[in-house]
């Protein structure tokens, strides 16, 4: 008996291949269709994010909404990606400020299917949102006014450098702040950290910068943290300090929550190595401010004739003995001393010789830092330290002064003050290592060859700190 039609197999597989196949193009479709959806997606959110960030960078200008869409548009044009070239389905942005530095731009398009029409869908409606946040910003600027600053057009191309790196923070100054320190052997603030810094006022004040004196690294970078002047006044052979003016410097921001804190940053410039450092002197039984300073870069030992006067016994007193009684205070004039303490070897700042196994020092100072940073192998008090042991960069006094100046930048850095480090020079005016040392890391250190350079790398700089300020 042969058997019927329903006891027929014959057929069957074409039957079932032909259904999975329907169901198999069915996720072919749509793995394919899927694909086209995210890359839709993902373009249009690479293009409302990178408008968001156009926006915030100009949120306080009035066309910053508009500059936000119109930045949009030309990441993603209409007919981009297969989207709709016109009509219902075309790509759509818009853009509104949120409080004062925030901008939201929105980005609407329909991504067309092609074989998901054969299920019926005609489009696929896909949307990004991209919110960017302009943060406010804290800027010193900390620029070397020393002596080497006055060759060739140094200080001419340093002073340009500065006016172009203001401007470029001139639309938003209004709630952003700079200021302004200039240092050699001692520190001056040109104007204190303020909003509105973009004034006819400081653009005299940049100008007006004269190069004269040591490397004073340390103090510099610690006037960026606030400051009190310490002024000494000489009247005849007796010196006094008093304090002076207080200035704020960069706020400390330990205790904000890190959402809420204003972006800080130094921006510091030097042509040079660190040969001064300030302190609180004693002279003859007078404490004094002042800073000690090395020169030329470390390489020699400064003296003058003032200086060698001044740590002398009155005339016929070079060799006498502790006790002596025609030996007393020097009559030569302080009229330059008070600022800067030459660094001949210390002595016990008392009034009568220092004295030690029958050989007697003239009187020379005795440095308060010396009971914490002694010379090796002396005690702070010892006379006759001989100048061997400061001389040159691995001196005493060039090692305090570069030591000095790491824990200063070190200090600044542990607060969350991001340090731009500019260097001017060849490398036997400056330790590019050390420089890049202070700063915030190698990305932050610049270093310029020549003065010509300085505009450039200024202008680097403003536009790097402008893109971390937008998020």
């Amino acid at each position: 008996m042969k058997p019927g039609i329903m006891g027929n197999e014959k057929g069957a597989y074409a039957v079932i291949f032909a259904l999975i196949l329907l169901v198999l193009l069915g996720f072919v479709a749509l793995g394919i269709e899927g694909g086209r959806w995210y890359l839709v997606r993902a373009e249009l959110s690479k293009s409302v994010d990178a408008a968001a960030l156009a926006g915030a960078n100009n949120v306080t200008m009035p066309y910053a909404t508009q500059l936000a869409e119109d930045f949009a548009r030309e990441n993603f044009q209409a007919g981009y990606i297969g989207t709709p070239g016109s009509g219902a389905g075309e790509v759509r942005f818009a853009a509104s400020v949120i409080g004062t530095n925030r901008v939201s731009v929105t980005g609407n398009v329909d991504a067309m299917p092609v074989l998901a029409q054969l299920f019926g869908v005609t489009n696929i409606p896909v949307s990004a949102v991209g919110v960017a946040k302009k943060n406010k910003v804290e800027i010193m600027m900390v620029l070397d006014r020393s002596g080497s600053m006055k060759d060739g057009t140094k200080i001419a191309d340093l002073k340009n450098a500065a006016v172009s790196f203001l401007n470029h923070f001139s639309t938003t100054q209004g709630q952003d702040k700079v200021g302004l320190i200039s240092f050699a052997a001692t520190v001056k603030y040109e104007w204190d950290l303020q909003s509105n810094f973009v004034t006819a006022a400081n653009i005299g004040k940049i100008n007006a910068m004269i190069p004269s004196g040591g490397t004073n690294m340390a103090s510099a970078f610690d006037a960026a943290d606030g400051w009190t002047d310490r002024t000494t006044t000489v009247s005849g052979n007796v010196i006094s300090s008093a304090t002076g003016a207080t200035y704020a410097g960069l706020p400390d921001q330990s205790a904000i929550s890190p959402d809420d804190r204003v972006q800080q940053f130094v921006v510091f410039f030097s042509d040079g190595q660190p040969t001064c450092f300030s302190g609180t002197f004693r002279y003859r039984g007078s404490n004094f401010d002042a800073a000690a300073c090395a020169t030329e870069n470390c390489r020699s030992w400064e003296a003058s004739a003032i200086w060698q006067d001044l740590n002398k016994p009155n005339p016929g007193c070079e060799t006498a003995t502790s006790g002596t009684a025609a030996c007393g205070n020097s009559s030569a004039s302080l009229a330059d001393f008070p600022s800067r303490v030459l660094p001949l070897p210390t002595g016990t700042g008392q009034t009568a010789p220092c004295c030690s196994g029958g050989s007697c020092v003239s009187n020379t100072i005795r440095w308060d830092i010396f009971n914490t940073l002694p010379v090796s192998g002396y005690a702070a008090q010892d006379c006759g330290i001989p100048q061997s042991k400061f001389n040159g960069s691995t001196g005493y006094m060039c090692s305090t002064a570069s030591t000095l100046a790491s824990q200063q930048a070190a200090a600044l850095k542990a607060k969350g003050i991001k340090i731009y480090v500019v260097g001017l020079g060849s490398s036997t005016q400056i330790n590019a290592a050390y420089l890049q040392s202070l700063s915030s890391g190698s990305t932050f250190t610049y270093i310029a060859p020549t003065s010509a350079q300085l505009q450039a790398v200024f202008d680097a700089i403003a536009k790097d700190i402008k893109l971390q300020l937008v998020q």
